[in-house]
């Protein structure tokens, strides 16, 4: 798969994504307050980012040498 392709079908997926979080959001609010809405959305955000957070980054935090004298 070239670039060109993978672009353009990682924009549509992106559209469609974007599109469904408008429609969610409008859906959403109908029952909840704006602070709560956007706090459970950052919670599961949050959520969704740390299985990457410790396959990726944690490897690098256990390599690194920490001084404790310096910390």
């Amino acid at each position: 798969m070239n670039k060109k392709v993978f672009s353009t079908i990682a924009a549509i997926v992106t559209s469609v994504l974007w599109g469904s979080a408008f429609i969610a959001q409008d859906l959403g609010m109908d029952h909840i307050g704006p602070y709560t809405f956007n706090s459970a959305r950052l919670f599961i955000g949050s959520l969704c980012l740390l299985p990457f957070f410790l396959i990726f980054e944690l490897k690098k935090i256990k390599e690194k040498k920490i001084d404790i004298k310096k910390v």
